[in-house]
């Protein structure tokens, strides 16, 4: 009795902290968090450790053991020593024993390995995140046997659920963090590669295939080719890490036959161990065993017509997940590579390569806006955060208050309204990221355009005001509409918006962007944005809207003149000038939709 009215102060205790910590302070709470339930429990050692349902793999992420305790294991494949403890785990079922025998005959493998750590007592509470397994949250005993009650197994279960909730924000800004450091990359690799020169697009591949290897921790990258209406496909360049010396049993994809059928069906082959591999794909598994691989990503390269070729990515050293964040653009740079090497491929043909600086341009397009979201992260995790963290305080006072011997439901329902609320408004910021981040396709419609620009505004609101600027949009009278494509207008305005926040830096004078829009005498409506920044040299003004032409140290100078012909292919007008009184000053004119349009 004394140890549950203990640990049911202690989750009290952390059920509170956990709440508003963030993402940067969760692994020095935890560890804190286990000290205690150590001392409070009287237990030898507890671990908390992330579990990767895919390989199977278990990692100890953090653990704290009582004086004269070993440490635990670190790393360990459960499917291979603790088979049923996984599956259990995996069935959101604890695995608890007072004694090694309670044990049943499934476990056998388990208590060969339980055994041999020396464990005389254990619980292993499951942490479920978003209906898949994320890790486990232990307690055990090396020293004596104890029992574990059936309360103390249920508060162990509510505090495995508040270390998940922790760890899924800190997983969730990590995933975020990795996402956006890839689309960087992917914004770099594919500056280097519009600006190769005619015959050099090799190499340039070539070090796009490295930096891919090196950020994703692979020691293999290679770009394959498939030939029309043909099912193998074969390798047309390959990068390798320093120091690894690629097997001679591996020379071409033709070895791979089961995984060619999945790629030429337009599927991804994602494989966190090669064992994964079915039955039928025996032959795959035995080739890639033979050469070293333990974990392989391979991404189809599909057009309109089909599927032309593939990125591949092998791991050598250790199993890897390949997160789900990362395959959007990993795709898109495949797409990239393959759409390089059918260019260099039909350069000699007029038409073909006209066509494919049409798709180039769109596909720079989307990078900016990719880039622009990326930028704008801080402010958009500052943003999310706020509701996240008001939806789980909402949510736990409606458990607390369902948990009462005579609930008071209609409390109960409004603390539910304020979740929904709270998880509406933070969907509504993911959906406008979403929307300008996909890839899309040129769709002009019917609009009005102050109410688009004000969006734009809300977007950058939280970013300029955690860098302490002004942003003002000036009223506008009726307006009439304009026929144009909302997405492309939107990138237009927040690359104006963040190029007038970089302007203005951290100085001490004015710090203010004024927005406006109005009609002038060309039928054709005007939008000015203005800063109060550093200016643009006398030089410049029409230099900035040049191709790869920046005045920022990190700029990829592409922005604005994307941003150019975006406004031009509308029927419009982009330039700049100096501001009264300093700063710069953009305008940009849309025609106005005519009657019948």
């Amino acid at each position: 009795m004394h140890d549950l009215l203990s640990f049911e102060r202690l989750l009290s205790d952390l059920s509170a902290r956990f709440i508003a910590l963030c993402p940067g302070e969760i692994d020095g709470a935890i560890h804190d968090s286990l000290a205690r339930i150590v001392s409070t429990l009287g237990i030898d050692r507890s671990t908390l450790s992330r579990v990767f349902p895919l390989s199977g793999r278990m990692q100890v992420t953090h653990s704290f053991a009582a004086e004269g305790i070993g440490p635990a294991m670190t790393n360990v494949s459960a499917r291979e020593f603790a088979p049923w403890s996984l599956e259990m785990m995996m069935a959101n079922r604890p695995v608890v024993f007072e004694r090694l025998d309670d044990l049943p005959p499934d476990a056998t493998v388990d208590k060969e390995t339980l055994r041999s750590i020396g464990l005389k007592s254990h619980v292993t509470m499951p942490i479920i995140v978003a209906g898949e397994l994320h890790g486990a949250l232990s307690f055990g005993c090396v020293r004596a046997e104890r029992r574990w009650p059936e309360d103390l197994l249920n508060r162990m279960r509510l505090l495995a659920n508040v270390f998940g909730s922790a760890l899924a924000r800190k997983h969730a800004q990590e995933q975020l963090d990795h996402a956006i450091g890839f689309e960087r990359l992917a914004s770099s690799i594919l500056a280097s590669l519009v600006l190769a020169e005619p015959g050099k697009s090799e190499v340039a591949i070539g070090i796009g295939l490295r930096e891919i290897g090196q950020f994703m921790e692979a020691e293999r990258v290679g770009l394959w080719d498939r030939g029309s209406g043909d099912l193998m496909f074969r390798a047309v360049q390959r990068w390798h890490a320093d120091g690894f010396v690629p097997p001679s049993t591996l020379g071409e994809p033709a070895d791979l036959p089961w995984i060619m059928h999945r790629l030429a069906a337009g599927n991804i082959v994602r494989l966190a161990r090669v064992g994964e591999l079915p039955p039928e794909a025996d032959g795959d598994r035995a080739a890639l065993q033979a050469s070293g691989v333990r974990s392989l990503l391979v991404v189809p390269i599909s057009v309109p017509v089909g599927v032309t070729g593939a990125l591949a990515i092998a791991s050598t050293q250790r199993a890897q997940e390949w997160p789900e964040a990362l395959m959007p653009g990993v795709s898109l740079l495949a797409e990239v590579f393959g759409s390089l090497h059918a260019r260099d491929t039909a350069e000699r043909r007029k038409l073909a390569a006209e066509v494919e600086a049409a798709h180039w341009r769109e596909r720079l397009a989307h990078l900016v806006r990719v880039h622009t979201a990326g930028e704008m992260s801080v402010a958009l995790a500052h943003e999310i955060t706020q509701p996240l963290g008001a939806i789980e305080n909402y949510a736990l006072a409606a458990r607390r208050r369902a948990g009462e011997s005579a609930p008071d439901m209609t409390r109960v329902s409004e603390l539910l309204d304020k979740v929904i609320g709270q998880a509406t408004r933070a969907g509504e910021v993911v959906t406008r990221m979403r929307d300008m981040v996909q890839r899309h396709e040129l769709e002009p419609k019917l609009i009005d355009i102050h109410r688009a620009i004000a969006e734009c505004i809300g977007m950058v609101k939280m970013d300029c005001d955690l860098r302490d600027i002004e942003i003002r949009l000036s009223e506008a009278s009726r307006l009439p509409p304009v026929i144009v494509d909302e997405i492309h207008l939107q990138q237009v305005v927040l690359n104006l918006l963040r190029n007038a926040m970089d302007a203005i830096g951290s100085g001490s004078g004015e710090r203010a962007i004024g927005v406006s829009v109005t009609r002038n005498e060309g039928d054709e409506i005007q939008v000015e944005v203005a800063d109060t920044g550093i200016g643009i040299a006398n030089g410049d003004l029409e230099r900035i809207f040049e191709s790869f032409y920046s005045t920022k140290a990190s700029g990829l100078g592409v922005g604005l003149a994307i941003c150019r012909k975006l406004i031009e292919a509308h029927g419009g007008r982009l330039w700049a000038s100096h501001r009264a009184g300093g700063g710069a000053l953009f305008r940009f004119t849309i025609p106005i939709a005519v009657q019948g349009d």
